[in-house]
């Protein structure tokens, strides 16, 4: 019986230590002008307003607490770049802006990152 606990206990530690030195998909997203606000940057959900009335904004997704050294990332949904641990984005207004990656680690693991959401508006 003690050893059926220990091996539980075994198993529990690895799954809830593996999720909390996972690496983290955060966004910014870049409002324009003196009156314009953020927040959320520096997380998976964040946001900006202004009153430029355009039709998107900059912003960038990137990765956060990678343990590991890195082989490759796959970017996909609205960051649209080729590698490296952080992409710029058209944040577009009033419309879900996400993205996700793939890592891929030197040492042959991979790791799939959460969904990071990003928002705008514009003052219409």
């Amino acid at each position: 019986m003690k050893t059926i606990i220990k091996a539980c206990a075994l198993i529990a530690t690895t799954v809830f230590a593996g999720s909390a030195f996972s690496a983290q998909l955060v966004c910014e997203v870049y409002p324009k002008g003196s009156n314009a606000h953020s927040w959320g940057d520096g997380t998976p959900n964040c946001g900006g307003f202004d009153f430029s009335f355009g039709n998107s904004t900059n912003g960038r997704y990137y990765l956060k607490n990678v343990a590991k050294p890195i082989q490759e990332v796959q970017w996909s949904g609205d960051a649209n770049c080729s590698g490296g641990t952080s992409c710029n984005a058209t944040i577009r207004a009033y419309t879900t802006n996400s993205a996700s990656a793939l890592i891929l680690y030197k040492d042959g693991s991979w790791e799939q990152t959460n969904t990071a959401r990003a928002s705008y508006e514009t003052g219409y």
